[in-house]
């Protein structure tokens, strides 16, 4: 009975988590005082993974920044024929490695050996994303305020069809709940893998060790959550710069919801010790960073904890039925949290219609499940087939942002 009740006043906080951070955080304002003297020089990293087609609209996007530092990596892995140019600009180099590396985490460490000595900072993304013109001016203001990382808005650059507007709905969600909402409040954004800056001595400090894990494991299946939690362990805290939009391509398939959450649930499971460990160094130091991001990453995923907290109310029945008004109770405000936190974050309509679909998304996290052991064993890549270049994208989409461009002007 005492676990039941231990475990049922821990679901609980968990469902109650989102909403009660993200009433708190829209009462906070953000400070900008960047030092206007400082300017970064970006090292923009592209890593692709057999699909050579995909990362020319996001280098063409990149060449089009209005912030002058900054050169492009491409890195071409696992392609067999010498990779098709079509853009020709002394800021881009291309690296194909003869031997394929199958590894992100190799791919980066062969752009970090590989790149000018002038660099300060280096920019990681995935080849699908897309960039405005301001992305690079707005990430440089925060390193300007002192931030060793900084994490962009990561938003769906595709939402037709029934998938990629679930999975568009999931990433509005998060945006906001898990970057935006704890660096408001004084903690560290998420890092979402790609649209993220760092300073280059740590990301280098971060890639050494993951190539160690690499070579003992033969696969890293998340390096971007062993990233955060080794940037807030260390004493920084990672910024989330709202006005440096990034478009990231979404699923459209269930078979890839299936490999995606798959990937993901592996990495949660993988980092829970560390996320606790970081809980309880938090406490102990009364590192607000520490605590308040512990509290955040070792949540667990939404399918989970929905799921339990239903468990939770049917045994509540048989075991201590006030419980089960605690947890129905909790379920309902975790779900006014969820299209709260939505609205906040101007999801557009039609993303929102979405909404009743989620039992399809759902069933292909449950799936996903299967695919765990898996992801230990296999890179387990995404495929892309949404290929449209910034400008036609910016001009149907830029009127969403309009409350943040004050921010890039």
């Amino acid at each position: 009975m005492v676990l039941f009740e231990i475990i049922t006043w821990i679901c609980c906080f968990y469902l109650l988590f989102p909403l009660i951070s993200a009433m708190a955080a829209v009462f906070r304002k953000e400070k900008m005082d960047p030092d206007p003297g400082f300017s970064a020089n970006f090292a923009c990293v592209i890593t692709l993974y057999k699909e050579g087609e995909i990362a020319w609209p996001l280098v063409r996007s990149l060449l089009k920044q209005d912030y002058p530092d900054f050169h492009i990596y491409l890195v071409a892995d696992g392609i067999m024929d010498p990779l098709e140019v079509p853009v020709s600009d002394e800021r881009l180099s291309i690296l194909q490695p003869e031997i394929f590396l199958h590894s992100k985490v190799a791919s980066l460490d062969l752009a970090l050996n590989s790149m000018k000595a002038n660099h300060t900072h280096v920019v990681v993304f995935d080849p699908d994303n897309l960039v405005p013109a301001h992305f690079l001016s707005v990430i440089n203001q925060y390193h300007a305020m002192g931030f060793k990382a900084v994490q962009g808005k990561r938003i769906a650059k595709n939402i037709k069809g029934t998938y990629a507007a679930l999975d568009a709905l999931g990433e509005y969600y998060y945006d906001f709940a898990v970057r935006n909402v704890p660096y408001l409040l004084g903690s560290s954004s998420t890092i979402a893998g790609s649209g993220m800056s760092l300073e280059r001595e740590v990301y280098r400090d971060n890639i050494s060790r993951e190539l160690q894990v690499l070579k003992e494991k033969g696969v890293v299946v998340a390096e971007d959550k062993s990233l955060q939690l080794q940037l807030v362990d260390n004493g920084h805290r990672i910024a989330y710069a709202a006005a440096a939009i990034i478009f990231d391509e979404k699923v459209t398939a269930a078979q890839q919801i299936g490999r995606q959450r798959g990937r993901w649930l592996n990495s949660y499971f993988a980092q829970v010790p560390v996320s606790l460990r970081l809980l309880l160094k938090g406490i102990t130091k009364w590192d607000w960073n520490l605590l308040y991001f512990a509290l955040m990453v070792s949540m667990p995923p939404m399918v989970m904890l929905v799921g339990a907290g239903l468990v939770l109310a049917i045994f509540a029945l048989w075991l201590k039925w006030p419980y089960f008004f605690l947890v129905t109770g909790s379920l309902f405000l975790f779900v006014l949290g969820f299209l709260t936190i939505l609205t906040f974050n101007r999801t557009p309509g039609k993303v929102l219609k979405a909404i009743p679909k989620i039992p399809l998304f759902v069933w292909g996290q449950l799936s996903g499940m299967l695919h765990i052991r898996k992801a230990n064993k296999d890179f387990m890549a995404t495929s892309h087939n949404e290929v449209i270049d910034i400008e036609p994208l910016w001009a149907k989409r830029k009127g969403e942002f309009h409350h943040l461009k004050k921010r890039w002007e």
